[in-house]
């Protein structure tokens, strides 16, 4: 029998304990020097997944996208992948924009470029990312097999692996599939996890997924508790990984935890401020599913 309240407890404090992150963390840093030749980025230019062998691999990583994409800079963000030479970000930028948009055939396009290179150059980075795209491609608008294929992915990193962000994604997944009890599973062993974990944005991530998977569930209990756990600055951009995906609006989790609590007011504050946000930014699925989720919560007030 799990003790929920115990459960609630931990989890809470697992998360709400660790200070939030001073704001010189998420401040957008200078981006690097160009050489004097290279003309400026234009404004709004997105990075194309482009054919194999065209970009080099190389071991130098961009710095400061996250950064820049949690604070919802995504031209100066642009800029800084426009100028990088790391075929892997490039790709990994590209799929993330089109994923953010809506445009699927883009997605399919820079995620099969993306496992074409993990194979090439058996880069597991390149693996890693390629999955945990596939995973939110396939939430979005997947079939049942596409979902199937990623809930083995999941269940193999998380069962086998013990890794924390696979066990919040395979929570969520399970929850949208509508398996019940193995998402119930996988959120508690996930809640168990998160105690020993150290990094503010894998918390997020993770913490986030619970949510989300616990309002599917109509499970008010986890939902709350795991609402309790969100520490982020309000009018952040909610990002998995170095920038490999962007899940929207701190705000809209937010709204969906105050909605479980029942607290109606909060929550369509919460909803209105996750709307702004997605129209600014142009994501458009995201925007959608906030509009949703909004309905389906205010309509049970």
């Amino acid at each position: 029998m799990i003790d929920l309240d115990r459960m609630d407890d931990q989890l809470t404090s697992a998360l709400t304990e660790v200070p939030d992150p001073a704001p010189a963390r998420c401040a957008p840093r200078p981006p690097p020097a160009r050489a004097p030749e290279r003309a400026p980025s234009p404004p709004r230019r997105r990075v194309t997944p482009t054919r194999s062998g065209s970009l080099p691999v190389t071991a130098a990583p961009v710095r400061g996208v996250r950064d820049l994409l949690e604070l919802g800079l995504l031209e100066q963000a642009d800029a800084r992948i426009a100028a990088a030479t790391d075929r892997r970000d490039a790709l990994t930028w590209a799929t993330m924009r089109a994923l953010l948009d809506g445009r699927r055939d883009a997605v399919r396009a820079g995620l099969d470029e993306l496992l074409a290179l993990a194979r090439a150059t058996d880069d597991s980075e390149a693996l890693d990312r390629h999955w945990s795209q596939r995973l939110w491609a396939a939430l979005a608008w997947g079939s049942d097999a596409e979902r199937h294929d990623v809930l083995d992915r999941c269940r193999e990193r998380a069962y086998r692996f013990d890794d924390l962000p696979w066990w919040g994604n395979l929570t969520l997944l399970l929850a949208a599939m509508g398996k019940h009890d193995e998402s119930v599973r996988a959120f508690d062993a996930s809640q168990a996890l998160l105690a020993g974990a150290v990094d503010d944005a894998i918390r997020l991530d993770v913490v986030t997924n619970l949510l989300e998977a616990a309002v599917l569930l109509g499970d008010a209990r986890r939902a709350g508790a795991a609402h309790r756990a969100v520490c982020s600055p309000d009018g952040r951009l909610v990002v998995a990984g170095p920038g490999v995906v962007c899940k929207g609006s701190i705000e809209r989790y937010r709204a969906l935890g105050h909605a479980a609590d029942g607290r109606w007011a909060e929550a369509a504050l919460c909803f209105a401020g996750a709307e702004a946000v997605h129209r600014a930014i142009g994501a458009g699925p995201l925007l959608v599913r906030t509009l949703q989720q909004a309905e389906a919560a205010l309509v049970a007030d």
